[in-house]
């Protein structure tokens, strides 16, 4: 099987600014003020990074960039345990169980 042409993209350095970012938590107006830039821009930002990885949301694009980001190391140890998390997609692993369990209330 021929390696995904997906896994070659790379966020340009804005992206990954914002990407980081929403890993942390930060909300749209808070990501603006920090990177000096409108929401809009925000907003535009967010939808090419959607778009490029084919992500559905906030979520997605923070397990993208922690997954990036990880000391190769780490990346190495979870491919050879067989829980490479790299090998399915967000967008695939949301198709196959769309509903995530939560904790009782």
């Amino acid at each position: 099987m021929s390696p995904d042409p997906k896994d070659s993209i790379t966020p340009t350095p804005r992206e990954r600014e914002l990407m980081m970012l929403i890993a942390r938590g930060m909300q749209n107006k808070n990501i603006a003020y920090e990177l000096k830039i409108s929401e809009n821009t925000v907003r535009a930002h967010i939808g090419n990074i959607m778009r490029k990885y084919r992500l559905q949301n906030r979520t997605q694009i923070a397990i993208i960039y922690a997954l990036k980001a990880a000391p190769l190391s780490l990346r190495r140890d979870l491919g050879r345990s067989g829980a490479n998390p790299a090998a399915v997609k967000p967008a695939q692993a949301l198709a196959q169980n769309p509903r995530v369990p939560t904790a009782p209330d």
